[in-house]
């Protein structure tokens, strides 16, 4: 019995020396878990931020890690404060001389603050110097944190990144050309009507900045750089006129255009239509002469006088009147007579 209690003893105890070591690793890997978080494609001369992230740490006060990655690929530009929980961590960058594709951080907490959470321990910029299919990994290594009690703290397993530079044209190629858009135009109607001498304004909003050629009759008459709105102001002659504001992007050569059609009418045949024929009135002191009325007989042909134009009678100069000569009445008549008789008496004598 005490042989087969004694391999029993045995057997318990190489059992739980098994037991201990299979579950050692996973007790050690139950430290702060510490990743990269990268884009994984950026553009060729672009820059580009990485952030340190950790979770569920309890106290933390402290920290020192470094950072590896392809100098000929990606260049650091700086190092930035990280925030758990919404508690900022102050971070400096230190960069070792003796290799450019490697640098230590170190954040840490003024006093013996402690902080508990999730969140950043720092944030490092990049700028990419390499060209299109370059790639760089990005490791973190040679971690330690240190709580409140200047106590360490555990570190589980560390997660690195890749990035991978692709070429700028590419991006842009997929961004959607807009086609400027004409939003707003006055005068609203398309065709307009004026006189000569009247002036006209023209006005041309768009939803984004563009050039703009004010034409007439295919003619050009102003241009507008870089607006988005813009006017123009004519007066024109007599006739039919096609009034063309032209809108282009420069960048993207896009153009829109919108047109009037312009009427002037003449400015003397609207006078004309509205005037009426004045009435001719008398210069003062003159008096109008009637024009005479007169009975034609069957014996005699009456010629109507000729109405006199009125003239002003000078002042200096009194004109005298022409006298009238008397018709030949009954005297001459007893005159004729007498004479007839005396030459038949002369003649009865003989």
């Amino acid at each position: 019995m005490n042989k087969r209690g004694n391999g029993r003893v045995y057997g318990l105890v190489i059992a739980t020396l098994l037991l201990a070591l299979i579950f050692t690793p996973v007790i050690a890997a139950r430290g702060v878990e510490l990743r990269v978080n990268a884009p994984e494609e950026v553009a060729e001369g672009c820059t580009f931020e990485v952030s340190i992230a950790l979770e569920g740490i309890d106290d933390l006060n402290g920290a020192k890690f470094d950072l590896s990655f392809d100098s000929s690929v990606v260049d650091v530009i700086s190092v930035t404060e990280g925030n758990v929980d919404g508690t900022a961590i102050p971070a400096e960058m230190f960069p070792d001389d003796d290799d450019d594709g490697h640098i230590t951080v170190i954040a840490a907490m003024s006093g013996i603050t402690g902080v508990s959470g999730s969140g950043d321990l720092a944030k490092v910029s990049f700028e990419v110097v390499g060209g299109k299919r370059d790639r760089s990994e990005l490791e973190i290594s040679n971690v330690e944190l240190v709580d409140n009690a200047a106590e360490f703290i555990a570190v589980g397993k560390l997660r690195g990144t890749e990035i991978n530079v692709v070429d700028v044209v590419e991006e842009e190629e997929s961004e959607e050309e807009q086609l400027p858009t004409i939003t707003a135009w006055v005068p609203t109607e398309e065709a307009i009507n004026s006189t000569e001498g009247e002036s006209i304004t023209f006005e041309i909003s768009v939803d984004q900045e563009v050039d703009i050629s004010w034409q007439i009759n295919d003619t050009e008459v102003q241009q507008d750089e870089g607006v988005t709105k813009a006017e123009y102001t004519k007066s024109a002659v007599a006739g039919t006129w096609n009034v063309s504001a032209i809108v282009t992007n420069t960048e993207t050569d896009l153009s829109g255009m919108h047109i009037w059609i312009w009427s002037v009418a003449a400015e003397s045949a609207e006078a004309s239509e509205g005037s009426q024929t004045p009435t001719p009135t008398l210069t003062s002191g003159v008096t109008q002469t009637p024009t005479p009325k007169a009975t034609p007989s069957s014996s005699q042909t009456v010629k109507s006088t000729p109405t006199a134009k009125p003239t002003s009678t000078p002042k200096s100069k009194e004109t005298a009147p022409t006298p009238t000569s008397k018709t030949p009445g009954f005297d001459a008549i007893f005159a004729i007579a007498a004479i007839s008789a005396i030459a038949y008496a002369l003649r009865r004598r003989r």
